[in-house]
């Protein structure tokens, strides 16, 4: 019997390269204008930031954390991390201090991707009690003189340190059964508990999604509850990979 063709939410991504290069896979607002980029430029744009990761130091397993409002940059990073045979994880653009120091240490993150200066000043504020963390990736619009803060332009120049080779590598020896996404709980009754996602687990989910609500390309989606949380995650990130429609980004 021939082996079962691998259907990981990876592979469905990749996948718009071929099918829809040119379509809008996102929209943002930039001034008063709605401005889309293509699945092409988006898949260009993960594959940058998983290359990027790599040389960071992501091993396969290494969790990324995300703690900011609804960016591209937040999509970016949990495909990127599950690319590159890590594992994103979402922390709530609410959480204090303390709460982002338990989560970034708890998961180990080598890597935290902040949307801005204040969200920075929480990890700054813990810095010194987070033993794994290497890299504070700012997204667009936000620069911080700190040695362990990146821009996300010079996050992504890290990509030229590895090869696409070595992340097709990455690529190819992902498992349906290993761990793609952490989802944290909101800790209202104690520390945050995570949630552990496998590959398999998100692909089926997305599916079932994209079967109940007979989803298309043609559809449009608003992004705008909190990623952290994942039912906005599923919608926004792992169906939209699965079907193929365009996301909004709510201001």
């Amino acid at each position: 019997m021939a082996e079962s063709k691998r259907d990981s939410i990876i592979d469905r991504f990749q996948q718009h390269r071929r099918v829809r290069p040119a379509a809008p896979a996102y929209y943002e607002k930039v001034g008063a204008t709605w401005v889309p980029a293509t699945w092409e430029e988006f898949i260009e744009q993960v594959h940058a930031a998983a290359r990027a990761m790599i040389a960071l130091g992501v091993q396969p397993g290494s969790v990324v954390c995300m703690l900011g409002f609804n960016r591209p940059e937040w999509v970016i990073g949990q495909l990127a991390a599950m690319m590159a045979g890590g594992v994103g994880a979402g922390i709530y653009a609410t959480n204090s201090p303390p709460e982002v120091e338990y989560i970034l240490n708890h998961s180990e993150a080598p890597i935290v991707i902040l949307e801005n200066e204040a969200q920075w000043l929480k990890v700054k504020q813990v810095r010194d009690r987070l033993t794994h963390l290497r890299a504070a990736v700012l997204m667009r619009g936000t620069k911080i003189d700190d040695p362990l803060a990146h821009t996300w332009e010079d996050f992504l120049k890290c990509a030229d340190e590895t090869p696409e080779a070595e992340l097709d590598a990455r690529i190819r020896a992902i498992d349906m059964e290993q761990l793609a996404s952490l989802i944290y709980t909101s800790g209202t009754t104690g520390p945050p508990k995570a949630v552990m996602l496998s590959h398999s687990n998100l692909a089926a989910t997305a599916r079932t999604g994209q079967e109940l609500f007979k989803l298309t390309p043609n559809e449009v989606l608003l992004s705008y509850l909190p990623l952290s949380h994942i039912a906005e995650q599923m919608f926004t990130v792992h169906t939209a990979a699965t079907v193929g429609y365009p996301v909004y980004y709510a201001e």
